[in-house]
């Protein structure tokens, strides 16, 4: 018999196997249990987290010979066939080869057969969002009305390529990545049916390595012990798996914030020396920087970090040894600093100077302690420091500054003075015009009188001569 690889070997055979996802293994329960199974299922979520898997179960449970029931017993006949893919009542459909719409027209025909006695007719479509606009179309009607005891259940990866008149007549779940825990705890129990030996802190860093995905991970672990064998060391999985010595990346974090650049520089060289990769061991010291970070604000707070208790505890002790402020300032920097890696001829030499700016980055004053120094700065130009009293270069400089003040307080004091004196003379001086102005209007209003009556008397005589004559012509 040809090697089973673990992935395949240690699939979940029922819903208690599955990690991680009892936001959907308990729905899926109920609904068997109380006989609400919908004709549609659709199962998202990023790779290896087990969406075909659990629509495997989904149909063992269905169909097994003490079924329905939420526990299939995986020894009857029906049982067998669906874990080995023989079955005539669960056919799993691969879309990404089969797009077409004459491969749908095949599963709507296939369908109409009834599945045996007591069974149900189900298709499994994995990278369902490959399928083809004119395959879609083709299924909707099926899809809304299907057959009795039908079941389909849909598997992708990339749900916002499906056609929301699709996505609209299934029911959706939307599997997680699985926590870093739960991957670890699924390998310990591997490894200890295996009769591998393996440290926890190898099996963290396949978990860490697979990001989310159980399939992945389990690859990753296939992959170490066929380099390793039945004996796994820490330095035999980050050979395989090209991973950070932790050993150097802490020398690198210790020497930044003891701002030690020539260290910081050394352990560099070791482990561009070693092969890894500029950009891949930025990454790493991010990371690093962030848990530091984590650890110095939250240090009650372990599960928010990635670690082994060992490692938590070296991590609370490097960050004791600056304050967070500075630890958040260094991982800004550094995220600026990685955006040159992509493009840059010598990654390594920019990451080399990356470092550097971190290991003479400043510390960080507090911020009361800075506006304590501005006032108290403001007390002694003032004048205000009792124990030294002002400086010689500010003293001299007061004295300007006391003559304008007494300039300002003069002018102020005078200036209502001659306000009072220009109004009393501007009183004074209104009666005496007015008298005067009254006067002399008096005086020149007769004269025009008489000058007005003297030229009328003298105009009306001779108008009424140039009068009479014109009569006289006329």
């Amino acid at each position: 018999m040809s090697y089973q690889v673990l992935a395949r070997k240690w699939r979940p055979q029922t819903f208690d196997d599955v990690s991680g996802q009892a936001h959907v293994t308990t729905p899926l329960r109920n609904a068997i249990r109380t006989g609400r199974v919908p004709h549609a299922i659709l199962l998202t979520g990023p790779r290896g987290v087990g969406k075909t898997t659990l629509a495997r179960i989904l149909a063992r449970c269905l169909n097994c010979d003490k079924g329905p029931t939420v526990t299939a017993c995986g020894e009857c006949d029906p049982c067998r066939e669906i874990s080995a893919g023989t079955s005539t009542d669960v056919q799993e459909i691969d879309a990404a080869s089969r797009t077409s719409v004459d491969d749908v027209r095949e599963l709507i025909a296939a369908i109409r057969y009834a599945a045996a006695p007591g069974k149900h007719r189900i298709f499994v479509v994995d990278e369902v969002h490959m399928l083809s606009a004119a395959a879609f179309n083709a299924l909707l009607k099926t899809l809304e009305e299907p057959p009795a005891r039908s079941l389909f259940v849909f598997a992708t990866t990339n749900p916002e390529k499906i056609p929301f008149t699709v996505v609209s007549r299934c029911q959706r779940y939307d599997l997680r990545r699985i926590r870093t825990p739960e991957i670890v705890e699924r390998l310990a129990e591997i490894t200890r049916e295996e009769k591998i030996s393996v440290s926890g802190n190898s099996l963290l860093a396949i978990a860490r390595e697979a990001d989310g995905s159980m399939r992945d991970a389990q690859t990753l672990l296939d992959q170490v012990i066929a380099y390793a064998g039945s004996e796994i060391g820490d330095a035999q999985v980050n050979d395989v798996l090209d991973l950070v010595d932790r050993r150097v990346l802490l020398r690198i974090a210790t020497a930044c914030i003891e701002s030690d650049a020539a260290g910081a520089l050394a352990a560099c060289r070791e482990a561009g020396e070693a092969g890894l990769d500029a950009k891949r061991l930025s990454e790493t010291l991010l990371q690093l920087l962030r848990d530091l970070v984590v650890v110095r604000i939250a240090p009650e707070q372990p599960e928010l970090i990635e670690a082994s208790d060992d490692e938590i505890a070296e991590l609370r002790a490097l960050a004791e040894r600056t304050d967070a402020t500075r630890l958040r300032r260094m991982f800004r920097a550094l995220v600026k600093e990685q955006e040159d890696l992509a493009w840059a001829p010598a990654p390594f030499a920019v990451l080399e100077l990356a470092v550097v700016r971190l290991a003479t980055m400043p510390e960080a004053d507090d911020v009361g302690r800075v506006l304590a120094r501005l006032d108290a700065l403001e007390k002694r130009l003032s004048g205000g420091d009792a124990e030294g009293g002002a400086p010689p270069a500010a003293a001299s400089g007061s004295a300007p500054a006391a003559a304008s003040r007494a300039q300002r307080a003069q002018a102020s004091r005078s200036e209502p003075q001659a306000s009072e004196d220009h109004r009393a003379q501007a009183s004074r001086s209104e009666p005496q015009a007015s008298e005067d102005h009254r006067a002399q209007a008096s005086r020149s209003e007769p004269q025009a009188s008489e000058d007005h009556r003297a030229q009328a008397s003298r105009s009306e005589p001779q108008a009424s001569e140039v009068h009479r004559a014109q009569a006289s012509r006329s």
